[in-house]
């Protein structure tokens, strides 16, 4: 099982939209420029406004819908996530290197830099469309992600995983116990937030971690879910490594799955 890395990435991400000062473009960047040499980059479309109407408000949309840059690149960041679940579908292994991140959108409100749930938006189009029964989120953001866990919350289709430690050594034992639990579904997917790290906000885990829990992930996936896993890109503000650090985690999938 020997899985080909697609990169999902758009120049357009490096848009300087109004929000937070921390979430530059250069986010982006630093993990595009450390995988473009290494793998197929693949452009995004825009999602709908009926795949975002599956897990947003009509009044949260028209709300985005006011500033319109904003709402372009949200739309394309959601798009890009689509596109990731559905190659990971055809076998491929994804990474949505994207931007808004998403895991804050809640139905009827966002915050947090975040503006539509991409993960969130990925999964119900996969729903919707028949094309999966059940999923399974990883979320390793340095914070709860509590849109995506607000979208599923009574969707008993979805089972969604925030991993919550401020210890190294529990947050891999957390993430392997975890798993351990879920149970057969027939994608994953990973909210893969680097502000865990032990130069970022967090001050917790190290490079090697990150591949620790992409292995432990990957090996999940192999096991339950006939190896059909995502990633998509939520936190992390440290700029120097936050390219290696998202090439551990890939690294680490990747590992499980050969």
């Amino acid at each position: 099982m020997n899985k080909e890395v697609r990169i999902i990435y758009d120049d357009l991400f490096l848009s300087d939209y109004i929000t937070a000062s921390c979430e530059v473009p250069n986010r982006v960047r630093m993990i595009y420029d450390e995988f473009a040499p290494l793998y197929e980059i693949i452009k995004p479309e825009p999602c709908s406004d009926e795949d975002i109407l599956r897990c947003h408000s009509e009044g949260l949309l028209l709300c985005e819908k006011n500033d319109p840059g904003r709402y372009e690149i949200s739309r394309l960041a959601a798009g890009g996530a689509i596109k990731a679940a559905e190659l990971s579908l055809e076998g491929f292994l994804p990474f949505a290197v994207i931007r808004p991140p998403g895991h804050h959108a809640n139905p009827d409100h966002n915050w947090g830099f975040c503006f539509f749930n991409n993960m969130g938006i990925a999964l119900m189009k996969l729903l919707s469309t028949n094309q999966i029964n059940r999923a399974v989120v990883l979320d390793i953001d340095l914070h709860f992600g509590d849109g995506t866990d607000a979208i599923f919350k009574n969707n008993e289709a979805v089972s969604v995983y925030n991993i919550q430690s401020s210890n190294r050594d529990d947050f891999i034992k957390t993430t392997e116990n975890t798993l351990a639990g879920a149970g057969p579904s027939d994608v994953i997917g990973i909210s893969a937030g680097f502000d865990q790290y032990i130069k970022d906000w967090g001050a917790n885990l190290t490079t090697e971690d990150y591949e620790t829990i992409g292995e432990i992930a990957g090996a999940f996936s192999r096991k339950h879910c006939g190896g059909k896993i995502f990633i998509i890109l939520e936190g992390g503000y440290y700029l120097p490594d936050l390219g290696v650090n998202a090439h551990s985690l890939l690294k680490g999938v990747h590992k499980a799955l050969s």
